[in-house]
């Protein structure tokens, strides 16, 4: 018996030893190599592979206000974690393609035959993983191994819809279409085969074995399996939706999911169905998803966004009031901020307008993380006051947005050009309110204006106080939030061991305590900053207010007083500043927002305060013109008001005689024709002849704008025709009085100099003195003006502007202004060529038009390329050198 037993033993053992061999092509080899290479290979490498997918995918914060991707793949960032489980899984399958092919063989480039049925299944995880590296040109090599070698296997196919997903990925989508249409093709076939074989009543499994027919045998043919169907739909896809082909997309996610186990992963896919619906404004199949989606096992986030969205595109009540009711659920405090911005979107599908800027601002109030859906409320409430005209409220609210929008925000470019168009608006209307205030207030008795301030330090502290109450209930239900996670995450791994609780943790105390730097004492930042509530719009929403400026503690009636102007000096100047912040208003209305009833209240407001200024004719004027084809009676009030009270102003000229204008450019033309002559004849020596033309318009044409010029050419003529110099010291002198700050006023200084001390010694010129500005012909020019400090760029622009459509409206220039160092406005006209831009800045200084003394001051031609230098290094002095030798 024992001998038995051995002799047993013994043959057990030769058979086992037997099966080893890779090159015998045996049941009992291919069991062993078979089990090996399934369970040692590929089921351990997929495991590996599975556990760090489901790990990266755990740890993911989706955004589900965008379309979701079908799946979730790592990033760059990603892949570092994950390499060694994916190394180890590659590593594995390769050891067993090594050691258990069948057979085997050092040069797998000519090898025929493989009776190792997993091994196909080892190389598809080499791939796959590959693929999952982002290595997708090293997994196309191994899924084509596949095609090559195991074409009769179902590997086949799922290896050709992974390298169609390799190419989607890689970007080159033509690529993967190609093998998506081949497949489909391939696909059909089948499904004709199978019914094919249906009807000789022999079934599709008989049909496929092989067998004899007319003397040859036939091959038996792959199947796709339903792994590889649903891989196949969702690919076609993942292609359909990155051409926006959404119709199509759906139908093939609808095949996918009929070949979906996984509860999880039906939930995702209901969630992409619901949102290609909503982008299709297929509301009631896009709730029916949604729906679904709740039964099924999705991650907590999916399914919130899932109930909110199904409740804003259902809109009844019962959906409604269960948004009401998870307000009052303490695991959804961090989730208050879309709860209510869901609530706001109902309110506006039901025409509650109000309710919805409400709803709009507590999800503002509430809001801690989610900055695009923030940067969506505050976008909604400029629309909404937008339509109200409240512009100034609108700017507000779209400065609010541009600040927290995220890079990829869909309407940033938009908000972005609203919120800088209406900047000076703002700054014009808040000027002009406040100035407007103290004015008044400075008419009030001393105790008045003190009861005012007294009543105004109330009304702020009572704000603050409220609204201290609201972040401390905030800060509550925050706080609560965080104790209830740490509670239910206590008896999970050590926290620096776990990359998703550390990042979560993260989270939460930014949620709590803001963005702070890793300092010593960081506490001491306060995070809340409370603000401060105009006593006049005692009802604000709280966003509105969390916008406005910090409160301080030296808030006191004597800082409030202090701002109130006394005396007629400083009314004067209050005046001043307030009629230039109304004109600014309401030229912003007029011209750039169309709004003429809001812009007329503005000129209105300076006409009617009874205060001379000079902005009065110019205010009553744009009055004339918003009425002129509206309201021709009101259009002739103003007319007369503008002839009656200043007839010497060029509106009054204007408005007597329409082609004033037109007149006084041909005046200006002539005399500019005579200035040419008057000096030709001077640079031809004719000193007498220009001394005797010159003496009629020094004496008679004094709005002549040659006239400084006549008396400097007339000074320097009398000049070379006597020998006493002295003789000219009286015209210069008289330059010097009549005409300062101007060109000819500094000549006349130079010769009078010369006059009194002489010539200087010779100093040798450097007539080859090199510049960092560079001269180019044929390049477009600008011109710029230098204001003088404190002048009111946006007045100044606005006569430009005018004098622009008057003399050069053909030329369409542009306006805008800049400013120069750290206070000094510069007026930037575009666009012209170096002929043109001499032609405009001649025409410009002897204009006899209103240009408030704009002729006088400092005014080039500068290409861009010299602007921008020029602004970089703040060198005006070498500009004028540069500008007097090349132009």
């Amino acid at each position: 018996m024992i001998r038995f037993n051995f002799h047993f033993f013994i043959v057990v053992l030769i058979s086992i030893l037997s099966a080893c061999s890779t090159e015998k092509n045996t049941f009992v080899n291919r069991t062993y190599h078979g089990t090996t290479a399934k369970y040692n290979g590929h089921f351990n490498a997929n495991e590996l592979l599975n556990n760090s997918l489901n790990s990266f995918r755990s740890s993911v914060k989706e955004d589900y206000q965008n379309l979701i991707p079908i799946e979730l793949i790592p990033g760059k960032n990603d892949i570092p974690g994950m390499l060694p489980s994916i190394d180890t899984a590659i590593a594995k399958c390769k050891k067993v393609i090594s050691n258990h092919s069948m057979p085997s063989i050092s040069d797998k480039g000519i090898k025929k035959n493989e009776f190792n049925s997993w091994i196909d299944e080892n190389w598809m995880t080499i791939g796959i993983a590959n693929y999952y590296k982002s290595e997708y040109d090293v997994a196309i090599k191994s899924f084509t191994y596949i095609q090559r070698f195991f074409s009769n296997d179902p590997t086949t196919y799922l290896a050709a819809v992974w390298i169609a997903k390799s190419h989607l990925q890689n970007g080159d989508s033509n690529e993967a279409q190609i093998i998506l249409k081949k497949l489909d093709k391939t696909l059909k076939d089948l499904e004709e085969i199978k019914k094919e074989a249906k009807k000789d009543k022999k079934g599709f499994f008989s049909f496929t074995k092989k067998k004899k027919k007319k003397g040859k045998e036939e091959e038996k043919k792959a199947e796709f399996t339903k792994d590889c169907k649903r891989l196949f739909a969702l690919t076609k896809a993942e292609l359909l939706i990155s051409e926006e082909e959404y119709e199509k997309a759906i139908d093939e996610i609808k095949i996918a999911l009929a070949f979906t186990k996984k509860s999880n992963q039906k939930a995702r896919l209901n969630f992409l169905l619901a949102q290609l619906y909503q982008k299709q404004a297929k509301d009631p199949d896009a709730v029916k998803h949604y729906t679904k989606l709740l039964k099924q096992n999705a991650p907590f986030e999916m399914a919130f966004t899932a109930r909110i969205n199904r409740a804003i595109l259902g809109g009844d009540s019962k959906l409604k009031n269960e948004l009401i009711k998870m307000l009052r659920d303490q695991k959804n405090a961090d989730y208050k901020d879309q709860l209510y911005f869901a609530l706001a979107e109902i309110a506006y599908k039901e025409g509650d307008k109000e309710l919805c800027k409400t709803n709009l601002n507590k999800a503002i109030f509430y809001s801690t993380a989610n900055n695009r859906q923030k940067a969506q409320c505050y976008e909604r409430l400029g629309d909404f006051s937008y339509e109200e005209k409240n512009y100034v409220y609108a700017q507000k609210y779209y400065d609010s947005c541009v600040q927290i929008m995220p890079e990829t925000y869909k309407n940033a470019f938009v908000v972005k050009n609203k919120s800088e168009n209406l900047k000076a608006l703002v700054i014009a209307v808040e000027t002009a309110q406040f100035q407007d205030s103290v004015l008044r207030l400075s008419e009030l008795s001393p105790e008045e204006q003190i009861r005012f301030a007294e009543k105004l330090i109330k009304k702020i502290k009572e704000d603050e106080e409220r609204k201290k109450r609201l972040e401390e209930e905030k800060l509550k239900l925050l706080q609560a939030k965080q104790l209830a996670d740490a509670e239910s995450k206590s008896k999970t791994k050590f926290f620096w061991n776990n990359s998703k609780t550390r990042t979560e943790g993260l989270e939460t105390f930014r949620k709590v305590w803001g963005q702070r730097e890793n300092e010593d004492d960081w506490r001491r930042n306060d995070k809340i900053k409370w603000s401060v509530d105009n006593i006049e719009n005692p009802n604000d929403s709280l966003a509105e207010n969390q916008e406005n400026n910090e409160v301080k503690d030296t808030l006191s009636v004597e800082t409030l007083i202090k701002n109130i102007p006394i005396g007629d000096s400083s009314k004067t100047a209050a005046y001043t500043i307030l009629f230039n912040a109304l004109f600014d208003a309401g030229i912003i209305y007029k011209d750039q927002l169309n709004e003429e009833k809001l812009a007329s209240q503005q000129f209105e407001k300076i006409v009617n305060r009874g205060i001379e200024n000079k902005l009065v004719p110019m205010a009553l004027f744009q009055l004339y013109k918003i009425y002129e084809t509206k309201d021709p009676n009101i259009a002739f009030t103003y007319k007369e008001k503008i002839i009656l009270q200043y007839p010497q102003s060029d509106f009054a000229k204007y408005l007597n005689d329409p082609e004033y204008f037109v007149k006084q450019k041909q005046l200006e033309n002539l005399n500019e024709e005579d200035f040419v002559k008057t000096l030709d004849r001077y640079n031809r020596g004719l000193y007498s002849l220009v001394i005797s033309n010159s003496e009629d318009i020094i004496e008679n044409q004094i709005n002549n704008p040659y006239r400084s010029k006549y008396m400097l050419l007339t000074a320097m003529a009398v000049g070379q025709t006597t020998s006493n110099k002295k003789e000219i010291k009286p015209l210069l002198n008289r330059i010097v009085a009549e005409y300062p700050g101007t060109n000819e006023q500094k000549r006349a200084n130079e010769l009078l100099l010369i006059l009194e001390k002489g010539v200087s010694p010779f100093q040798e010129s450097n007539f080859n003195k090199e510049f960092i500005y560079k001269y180019e012909e044929g390049v477009e020019h600008w011109v710029i003006i230098f204001l003088p400090k404190n002048q009111n760029s946006m007045l100044t622009k606005t006569k430009i502007v005018d004098y622009n459509k008057s003399f050069f409206s053909k030329d369409k220039l542009n306006v805008s202004s800049k400013i120069f160092g750290n206070d000094q406005s510069v007026i930037v006209i575009k666009t012209f060529n170096e002929y043109t831009a001499k032609e405009y800045m001649r025409e410009f200084k002897s204009s006899q038009t209103d240009l408030m003394d704009l002729q006088n001051e400092k005014m080039f031609s500068i290409t861009q390329e010299n602007l921008k230098l020029l602004f970089e290094t703040q060198k005006l002095q070498e500009y004028e050198d540069f500008f007097t030798e090349f132009y």
